[in-house]
């Protein structure tokens, strides 16, 4: 039997770990779909909530939900506020040999706690994503780059293998954390798996799975384990999306060169193709501009994209923006 792969007559001990930051009500309904799935025979579940709220926002929330369902809800403090320090609070707070991510504005589909057993059971895979359906706010100003920004849908089987780096033809999926499921062992076993350096820009998920695929860890496909993510409208806000999508290209640089043999000349050659990218993209950009405002705004998007991997500064702070944005509002 491969190392890694679980049998049907092994149990399986999971946790599920949530990162919440003063969302409290998307909090909830995420909870609730985890209290709606089935158990299978022969598995432990445990969900574990990483607060990363200096106010101690979900505590409530977790201690309602701790009250109602048939498995514990353990509730953990994770500060300052950095998403990385928040997913390291939440491996620690736990010792069950099989971790599962979902952000706080997703709901498990029914059968998604079946797929994932049946997948450990089934596969050797040390990491395992499901699909991402996006439920939009303002659906009429989703353009085709928003869409595949937020989802994760592809027709594969249960266990086709996926990559986080490699030919644009193996990259079937944009790996990340929401709606991932982990064997401890195999992964997470460096004291710091997800980097503070990228928590306030994003792609502390992509360093971490750069360097599990030079480790050669495997990761495979779960049709069956699927979410739908609640997008607000002002995450398809144009001026909010050029900024993500600006940090979301210096991160894949910072992440590729990081974990690469010769971090300064990988770098420096994601640099220059990107250069050669905006060279194609100018092309373009009269043919794009053809074919309506969509295309267009799809075309800026992507420019800012490029931009970050040509960026010589630091990471851009995209999260610590919004959350900045957040306590404006609640004020």
């Amino acid at each position: 039997m491969d190392r890694t792969r679980t049998s049907e007559a092994e149990a399986i001990d999971l946790s599920i770990i949530i990162c919440t930051y003063r969302r409290e009500e998307l909090l909830g309904k995420a909870l609730a779909s985890i209290r709606a799935q089935s158990v299978p025979a022969g598995t432990t579940l445990t969900v574990v909530v990483a607060d990363n709220s200096d106010d101690g926002s979900a505590a409530s929330v977790v201690a309602a939900a701790d009250a109602a369902s048939p498995f514990e809800v353990r509730y953990v403090e994770a500060h300052p506020a950095n998403i990385s320090v928040a997913r390291n609070a939440g491996i620690r707070a736990t010792t069950s040999p099989v971790i599962a991510f979902i952000d706080d504005d997703e709901e498990l589909a029914p059968g998604w706690l079946e797929g994932v057993v049946a997948g450990l059971r089934q596969h050797p895979h040390d990491v395992f994503f499901g699909g991402v359906d996006p439920l939009f706010e303002t659906p009429e100003r989703v353009t085709p780059a928003i869409h595949t920004l937020f989802s994760r849908q592809i027709e594969a089987p249960s266990g086709q293998d996926v990559v986080a780096l490699g030919r644009r033809s193996e990259r079937v999926i944009t790996v990340a954390t929401c709606n991932s499921i982990f064997r401890r062992a195999t992964t997470l076993s460096d004291a710091e798996p997800f980097n503070p350096r990228f928590g306030h820009a994003g792609g502390e998920d992509l360093d971490l799975f750069c360097r599990l695929q030079a480790r050669g860890r495997r990761f495979g496909w779960l049709p069956a384990a699927r979410v739908s993510e609640f997008v607000p409208a002002s995450r398809c806000d144009p001026g909010y999306l050029r900024r993500r999508f600006f940090a979301g290209g210096q991160v894949y640089a910072e992440a590729v060169a990081g974990n690469s043999t010769s971090p300064v000349l990988t770098r420096w050659w994601l640099r220059a193709k990107a250069l050669v990218q905006l060279g194609l993209l100018a092309l373009r950009y009269p043919f794009l501009r053809r074919k309506g405002p969509a295309a267009e705004a799809d075309f800026r998007y992507r420019w800012a994209g490029v931009l970050g991997k040509l960026s010589l500064g630091s990471l851009y702070p995209v999260y610590r923006e919004t959350d900045a944005g957040k306590r404006s509002t609640a004020s």
